[in-house]
């Protein structure tokens, strides 16, 4: 029996935001007077909250502080990232058959929604960490991309690729 709905990650999943996310964070390593972030450690962090970077890579700096740079600067980078193959093919034929789709993003939306409509990818919803009390690896982004479509969680597919998307799903409820 198909999912009544899929929720998919944004990073790494229905794009590849690596370089332009990188370079974002170094932009800001150099704003704030920080070492660089190394490529191996950066993958490591990739896709967790905004609090974890300025705790790991920006110390005495604020979550806010370190989102607001994020949403100045990250269209300055935003060429860099592109769409994975089939991707945008996956959620028309979602859509086609009736199934509607999420996505569900440790991402701001500010940054999130140019970037999925600048590579059409265009989900039913968007919920970024400016949606929710807590972003992933909490569950509440399955949560309220559920509520916002009218579903329940235990009839979502959660398609990620991190542990923190696997966290998620797994308090949510979610397959």
């Amino acid at each position: 029996m198909p999912p009544t709905a899929v929720f998919f990650d944004m990073d790494g999943v229905l794009l590849d935001s690596f370089e332009a996310w990188l370079a974002v964070m170094n932009a800001a390593s150099i704003q704030f007077d920080c070492p660089p972030v190394a490529r191996d450690v950066f993958r490591e962090a990739f896709g967790q909250s905004t609090q974890a970077d300025a705790e790991q890579f920006y110390h005495g700096r604020t979550p806010s502080e370190v989102d607001a740079f994020y949403i100045a600067h990250f269209h300055e980078h935003a060429a860099l990232a592109t769409a994975t193959p089939g991707a945008q093919h996956l959620l028309d034929e979602l859509d086609a058959r009736g199934i509607p789709t999420a996505v569900i993003t440790n991402t701001h939306s500010e940054i999130a929604r140019p970037l999925l409509e600048g590579l059409n990818l265009i989900p039913h919803a968007l919920i970024a960490p400016d949606d929710v009390k807590n972003p992933k690896p909490a569950p509440d982004m399955i949560f309220r991309a559920c509520e916002v479509l009218g579903l329940t969680p235990w009839d979502v597919l959660i398609v990620g690729d991190s542990k923190m998307d696997q966290q998620a799903a797994a308090a949510a409820g979610a397959s």
